[in-house]
């Protein structure tokens, strides 16, 4: 009798850790679940992703909005972790998503959209939303903009001369925003009053007009006028522009 109550024990027992053990096995696989993944397969109720700089790496700490497509203010956020990777529970509604990163950068901070590799909305069936730091190039819908950065230029009092025909040289100084290697970039103000779109850097800029040198100053200031330009984009100029420099040109003629 006191043997057939030991083995009844050893089998309760048995029964006891088999179901702690199920547990945790089904708490791991749920765990694993909902997070992002580089496959992009799609996580029902959850929004999941990654979010890569244009050389592949990822990028932690970025920040994950989902916005209501309709009502103002009704939002979920979230980070991306060491891999880059993000999950999110999405509820009933419509929604899109968004990246934002704050990267500091020759002393300022900016706060940059990242761009989406699939921009359309979505419900509550969520799926993946993978992101890829870009600097330059137009921002899809429902953005607008562009993700390099604006030169704003003006002239000197009496200064008249054909802006659209000032060509600029942008030469990279030390590295890009994203830590890559910059190219120097040759532009025009096609509208006369800016250059768009250069990826955010420093750079020393140079122009000439009918072969002769254009110096440049900070806008509203009373600096020298130089040939060559110490050009820092800032993330913001007070009720003027963002990630942008706005400059004053003069030119001398023969």
């Amino acid at each position: 009798m006191k043997q057939m109550s030991t083995q009844i024990k050893w089998i309760f027992f048995l029964l006891i850790l088999s179901l702690i053990i199920q547990t945790f096995t089904n708490c791991s696989k749920a765990n694993d679940g909902p997070e992002g993944d580089d496959r992009g397969t799609p996580q029902p109720g959850y929004l999941t992703g990654t979010v890569k700089d244009q050389a592949g790496n990822p990028l932690q700490g970025v920040h994950i909005l989902v916005d209501h497509s309709i009502f103002f203010n009704s939002n979920l956020s979230t980070y991306t972790d060491a891999e880059g990777r993000y999950k999110i529970k999405v509820p009933n509604g419509s929604w899109y998503a968004f990246a934002m990163h704050d990267v500091s950068y020759q002393g300022n901070t900016f706060s940059l959209y990242l761009h989406p590799e699939n921009p359309a909305g979505f419900g509550a069936e969520a799926g993946v939303r993978n992101f890829v730091w870009k600097l330059s190039g137009t921002m899809p819908q429902p953005l607008s903009g562009i993700y390099g950065g604006w030169v704003t230029i003006d002239n000197f009092p009496g200064v008249y001369i054909e802006e659209t025909a000032i060509d600029f040289v942008f030469t990279p100084v030390g590295p890009l925003i994203d830590g890559s290697a910059g190219e120097v970039i040759r532009r025009r103000a096609e509208d006369a009053h800016n250059i768009k779109d250069i990826p955010i850097g420093r750079y020393q800029l140079t122009a000439t007009y009918e072969g002769r040198p254009v110096k440049f100053r900070a806008w509203n200031s009373d600096a020298e006028f130089r040939e060559t330009y110490d050009l820092q984009f800032k993330p913001q100029i007070a009720e003027q522009c963002d990630n942008c420099a706005m400059l004053e040109y003069y030119w001398e003629p023969l």
